[in-house]
């Protein structure tokens, strides 16, 4: 057996609300969702060659279950513009011990987002 492809899947109480801040605040784009008309209870959200689900689940467990991980070129910068944005900054951008830089923002589920710089 050889595994080929991975994909996550982030279990939310409104994927509406949540595959729109991934969308409208970190650039992601959206492709397929199920149903094709009124609410989706899934949708799919794209950034480059990684994909992520979003799925409907009346218990979706708590926050901070799952932690992502994006690169930029300039980390203070998309974090002073996901900050006007009324993105929550959980940890402001810090050089790292392994040398990088980092921050980390919260999605609308309590999720972390790290946006990572490499040196």
């Amino acid at each position: 057996m050889t595994l080929r492809d991975a994909f996550t899947i982030l279990q939310t109480a409104d994927v509406t609300r949540l595959s729109s801040f991934y969308a409208e605040r970190l650039g992601f784009d959206r492709g397929y969702r199920w149903p094709d008309e009124g609410e989706p209870v899934f949708l799919v959200v794209t950034l480059g060659p990684f994909s992520m689900g979003c799925s409907k689940s009346d218990a979706p467990g708590q926050a901070g279950r799952v932690s992502l991980w994006l690169y930029t070129d300039d980390v203070d910068q998309e974090v002073e513009r996901l900050r006007r944005q009324r993105v929550p900054v959980v940890a402001e951008p810090a050089d790292t011990e392994w040398g990088e830089r980092m921050a980390t923002i919260s999605d609308p589920d309590g999720n972390h987002v790290h946006i990572g710089q490499r040196r």
